[in-house]
């Protein structure tokens, strides 16, 4: 009989900490829609030509590797680098999303993102388009997504 008692206190205790566990998950449907708006916001921004709309989408503390390499630290560093380059080269730029690849949450509040993008009209490359796949790290804070940090990788062609 002890025995008995020692499983149903275990197994009872496993379903406690499953219920915990569940209770954590993201509503993966509605954080997903909001990081896709996110996603659509920064496309709407760009082609606006807007350096803050376009930081908006960041953290305060957010990094940003450009599909050069070149590295940027911090909202006002990624804003300041956007006035620059849409202010001369992107200016007639037009950029586009192609696809959401994915969305996988390491917790709740933090995810990562593939997106794949394309750009066009970049005056250092008359016309060409270029596709790339941007890999994201959001995070949830006061109930907002934001790019926490990011890199940028341009396709060669015939990658998928």
């Amino acid at each position: 009989m002890k025995i008995n008692y020692f499983k149903f206190v275990v197994l009872g205790a496993c379903m406690l900490l499953g219920i915990k566990a569940h209770s954590q998950q993201a509503d993966t449907t509605k954080e997903n829609t909001a990081i896709r708006q996110l996603i659509k916001n920064y496309e709407d921004a760009w082609n606006r030509h807007d350096p803050k709309g376009l930081a908006d989408n960041y953290t305060a503390d957010a990094t940003w590797v450009n599909w050069f390499g070149a590295y940027y630290k911090g909202r006002d560093d990624i804003q300041l680098h956007y006035k620059q380059v849409h202010e001369t080269y992107f200016k007639a730029t037009h950029y586009y999303t192609r696809a959401v690849e994915d969305v996988i949450y390491t917790h709740p509040d933090v995810a990562i993102s593939h997106v794949r993008t394309g750009l066009d009209g970049d005056e250092r490359f008359p016309g060409q388009t270029f596709e790339f796949r941007r890999t994201i790290i959001l995070i949830k804070r006061d109930g907002v997504w934001k790019i926490l940090a990011g890199q940028n990788a341009k396709l060669e062609k015939g990658i998928k």
